[in-house]
């Protein structure tokens, strides 16, 4: 990707949700840090950035072909907005921006559909604070074309902006499209990130014998997800997620999904966790989700989800439907699949639906194997 540059694999790390402080890098980061011009001001291991937007849907992909680690959010924007940030993507950054100084941004991305024609995406990007009244600056529109191309935006700062608030926003609402957008790299003092092109690793497995996990699981079968990678792709406009640090449970992640009422589909509110390797037909798994309920509208006061295996992309195609209750304390469901249908490498994931009932369900780590 970078002359001379270890290209880090944001398939393998999509979700570091302690952001550490500018100085205080983790070592990756900090490796990163020392080859790329200027500073390094965001986690360019992450891609899940809290997005929002009425007719619109953020997921997630991984394959080996999508450059700079493996790994894209799926944006799908149903019908162009009145204003192009309407529906949006937000990157945090790690630093904050003072007057004069110049921030870049470059990024992967590539359009799969659009309204417009002339065939291209187009993304609006802002550098920002994410406060009311959101003042910003660098306001400039990006075209993207349907092959997998690096994009840059660069701007001097009009204004400070604080740690605190301070973001890069990619304004989606210009037209109705579906846009991939990969790996992001943000930095300060220097007017240009990339230098030459690089073919980017493929998505890794982690070795199950170096994860936290129930004993009873350790003779299920291969593992075919990370259960450490919480970037998952969350959508809907149903209800919110909430990441949380929850030390009594494996690895000590888990994820609060709230509704607050039944909503038209039960995808209103969807998390989907990906699956890293090629599925074939015939293929059987099971999907172990711990999970508990916080609260649930219910007959019964336990919360409602349901399941599937499908794809990470439209029209998000998928076999093996099923629902499951929950109660107040954490438990082991185990979800069983057989492929009735085969996909790409990073294309399948397990998908949990959250909107059949008002309430709030936390899931905690889920573990994917197969099973023949």
């Amino acid at each position: 990707m970078f002359n001379r540059l270890t290209t880090l694999a944001a398939g393998a790390a999509l979700l570091a949700l302690a952001v550490p402080a500018a100085a205080d890098l983790p070592p990756a980061l900090k490796a990163f840090d020392e080859q790329v011009p200027g500073d390094l001001i965001n986690d360019p291991t992450r891609i899940d950035w809290d997005s929002y937007g009425p007719a619109f849907n953020a997921g997630a992909r991984q394959a080996a072909d999508i450059p700079g680690g493996g790994a894209a959010r799926v944006f799908t924007v149903a019908e162009r907005g009145d204003f192009p940030y309407r529906a949006a993507a937000n990157i945090p950054l790690l630093e904050g921006i003072a007057t004069g100084e110049q921030v870049t941004i470059g990024f992967y991305a590539r359009v799969v559909s659009t309204e417009r024609s002339d065939g291209k995406g187009v993304v609006s990007v802002r550098f920002q604070e994410n406060v009311a009244p959101y003042a910003g600056f660098g306001d400039t529109t990006v075209l993207i074309g349907s092959d997998w191309e690096w994009h840059e935006v660069t701007a001097k700062a009009d204004r400070r902006i604080r740690k605190s608030d301070a973001l890069v926003t990619l304004q989606l609402a210009g037209a109705k499209q579906v846009l991939e957008i990969g790996q992001a790299i943000v930095v300060k003092n220097a007017a240009t990130i990339q230098t030459t092109q690089a073919t980017a690793p493929a998505p890794t497995l982690q070795d199950a014998a170096g994860i936290e996990m129930p004993d009873s699981l350790r003779t299920a079968g291969q593992l075919v997800n990370d259960p450490a990678n919480r970037g998952w792709a969350n959508g809907g406009t149903g209800g919110t997620v909430l990441p949380l640090e929850v030390p009594e449970i494996w690895l000590k992640k888990a994820t609060r999904y709230t509704t607050t009422a039944v909503g038209a589909n039960r995808w209103d509110l969807v998390t989907g966790i990906p699956i890293v390797p090629e599925v074939k037909e015939g293929d059987t798994f099971v999907a172990v989700v711990i999970a508990r309920t916080i609260s649930a509208q219910t007959d019964d006061g336990m919360g409602l989800v349901y399941a599937r295996l499908q794809s990470g992309t439209p029209p998000y195609e998928g076999f093996g439907d099923k629902a499951f209750k929950l109660g107040a304390k954490w438990q082991m469901i185990r979800l069983p699949f057989t492929a009735t249908r085969g996909f790409g490498a990073g294309d399948a994931n397990v998908t949990l639906h959250f909107a059949a009932a008002a309430q709030t369900v936390e899931v905690g780590p889920v573990y994917v194997f197969k099973t023949n």
